[in-house]
This record gives structure tokens, C-alpha cells and sequence, in this order.
């Protein structure tokens, strides 16, 4: 009986081949032939997959924006199950702190796709941005936090959460470069909530 191929399973597998690259080389290094000599396989079998290579830049960005989600997901959750916003706000802002091998090689890759949107002047339009939805769900907690009276009233919940995602995906940068421990962008992360929820003054 022949064997059954899982073909998601086959495209991610090609994708992390590519985050290889990437994270090492950046994205001007990825080429349909590389990684299919990374991945051990073919080039038609890649070009079966993805025909081309912005298909296939565009299926690893995708599959990054959900590996970040999953990684991150856990802890949010958790933090979601204790009502208390700020402990919520954390766990997003640290969730992308990358703390690990795999989660530095995941940051590298997005670095990588960003720095491709910075000398073409814009984000590919078929990508899925990360950074929208990290304001737009810090700014609904701040929002919340602020109604309960957990900080001040005239500070302004969008421009918080513009702050905040901004300094996060800073301190990932950090990170990658040794500039910070994860841990010490984690401390980092805590100084500054502090002194935006500092109660009803």
C-alpha cells in the first residue's frame, strides 16, 4: 500500500527548512534550491509545493505567525484566567520574548521578513502584520485597567499600547544581538508596568 503523504506536514517541514536559512542568512539567502538542499530534498518537489518563491516566503510567514501564537498562547491564557489585566498585558509582552533556541530562531526569521518590508518601503500586503493585533489587544486591556481605576485616568490607552508593543519588539531585538537576557528584558517589561499601573492618580 502506497505510502500516504501528508502534504501540510511536507509544507511546514519546507518552511523550517527556509527558517534555517533565514535566521543564519536572512531572506535574500532563500532561494527554491536552497531550501530544498537544506531540506534534504528535491527542487521539483519544492517547486510541487510552492511553484514559486514568493509562495513559499509567503506560507513561512504565515507559519510563523501561527508558531508565535501558539508559543505565546499558553501563557496568555493562563494569565487570561486570573482576570487581572496588567498580569495579562504581561504575559503578551513577554510572550514574545525569545528564550530559547527555537523562539530566537522564530524572531530571527521575522526580523529577517521585516527588514525586506524596510528596504522595499512597505509589508507585503498578502502578509498577516503581528504588530496591529498585539495594540489592539494591549490597548482593550489598558482600556479595562483604566475603568477599574488600576492607572492613571489621563493616561491614554492607545498611546500605552503603542509604547509598550514598540519596547517589546525592541527588546526581542535586544535579545537576538545579547544585547539583554531574556530574563533581564522580562525585568525590563516589569519596570515599565510599573509605572503605568500605579492605580487612580
Amino acid at each position: 500500500m502506497p505510502k500516504r503523504v501528508d502534504h501540510l506536514e511536507r509544507r511546514r517541514e519546507i518552511a523550517e527548512a527556509l527558517f534555517r536559512i533565514a535566521a543564519a542568512r536572512g531572506l535574500q539567502a532563500v532561494t527554491l534550491r536552497a531550501v530544498a538542499s537544506e531540506a534534504g530534498i528535491s527542487m521539483n518537489l519544492v517547486q510541487y509545493y510552492f511553484p514559486t518563491k514568493e509562495e513559499m516566503l509567503r506560507f513561512a510567514w504565515q507559519r510563523i505567525v501561527e508558531l508565535t501564537g501558539e508559543i505565546a498562547g499558553k501563557g496568555i491564557v493562563e494569565a487570561m484566567a486570573t482576570g487581572d489585566e496588567r498580569t495579562i498585558v504581561r504575559a503578551y509582552l513577554t510572550g514574545v520574548l525569545p528564550d530559547g533556541e527555537r523562539r530566537r530562531r522564530l524572531a530571527a526569521v521575522q526580523i529577517a521578513y521585516f527588514a525586506v518590508d524596510v528596504t522595499r518601503g512597505s509589508q507585503d500586503p498578502e502578509q498577516e502584520p503581528l504588530l496591529p493585533h498585539l495594540i489592539r489587544a494591549l490597548t482593550e486591556l489598558l482600556q479595562k485597567a483604566q475603568a477599574k481605576g488600576d492607572i492613571p485616568a489621563h493616561l491614554d490607552p492607545r498611546l500605552e499600547a503603542d509604547a509598550l508593543a514598540t519596547m517589546s519588539a525592541g527588546l526581542v531585538t535586544g535579545i537576538l544581538v545579547d544585547a539583554y537576557t531574556a530574563e533581564r528584558a522580562a525585568e525590563i517589561v516589569d519596570y515599565r508596568l510599573d509605572g503605568v499601573f500605579t492605580g487612580a492618580r
